[in-house]
């Protein structure tokens, strides 16, 4: 169940470029307040427009519990057909896990553990306790707000040598926070909170590659901290190709069985 359990946090805790500038930081001294509306459509003219993407990844995964270290590293062939599809092909030594993801379904099966969940979204929204939709996990994987910045009304503010947004009203479970690089609008930080449970995400861009006038994040690193008990997930992009034909191939085999909710 380890392996399951790495491969749904990893999930989770988951435009062509119209500027050219560098890659380099900004002087916090000289940086100036702009409105969040200026901030966001710099940052969506940067969304990911490719049609498809196809990514070898290498994930490592360390989980803190109850005074106990739990770690392990593998890879995963990624492979996004935009807004329709995510596949994924992990592996350590040997093949490990296989998932298919679409807007309206979640798939996966363990070739460790011979067993398989086919359904809707309620397997991990069982486990994280909240929504989570493809868009969402989609985003994440691309460098993209996990939320559409364009439907909530935010304040921005300079935090440091970034620009932060705060939506001007939170939401009621959970309070989100987005940093964003000065030098090219590019996602730096997506930060959740919740009160009741006392739980947070973060999601953090470590940096980025130019690929065909689109940003595609090179390392992301995401943390879910819970009493007791932190998750700590590292994507590093090895390689990337974009707009090529792709396959998604998914069977599951007929011996393995069913997780059942």
């Amino acid at each position: 169940m380890r392996t399951i359990s790495c491969l749904l946090l990893f999930l989770i805790v988951f435009s062509s470029c119209k500027s050219k500038r560098n890659l380099v930081g900004t002087n916090p001294e000289v940086l100036k307040k702009i409105s969040a509306k200026k901030i966001i459509k710099k940052h969506t003219a940067l969304n990911f427009d490719a049609k498809t993407l196809d990514a070898k990844l290498k994930v490592g995964y360390a989980d803190y519990k109850n005074g106990k270290r739990n770690k392990i590293n593998f890879t995963v062939n990624l492979r996004v057909l935009k807004d329709s599809v995510i596949w994924m092909r992990g592996s350590k030594i040997i093949s490990a896990f296989r998932v298919k993801i679409t807007p309206t379904s979640f798939s996966y099966y363990s070739l460790i553990d011979k067993k398989y969940f086919e359904g809707d979204f309620s397997l991990l929204e069982k486990i994280l306790g909240t929504k989570v939709t493809f868009m969402q996990v989609q985003n994440l994987l691309l460098g993209e707000s996990i939320l559409d910045l364009k439907k909530q009304k935010f304040i921005s503010e300079v935090d440091a040598s970034v620009y932060k947004l705060t939506p001007k009203e939170q939401d009621e479970l959970y309070r989100i926070f987005f940093l964003f690089d000065p030098s090219n609008f590019t996602l730096k930080k997506q930060l959740l909170e919740t009160d009741k449970k006392n739980k947070a995400l973060l999601i953090d861009y470590k940096s980025y590659r130019l690929i065909e006038k689109q940003f595609v994040p090179k390392k992301i690193m995401i943390n879910v901290l819970q009493p007791e008990h932190n998750t700590t997930i590292t994507i590093d992009f090895k390689s990337v190709t974009l707009n090529k034909q792709i396959s998604t191939p998914y069977k599951i085999p007929s011996s393995y069985k069913p997780i059942k909710l």
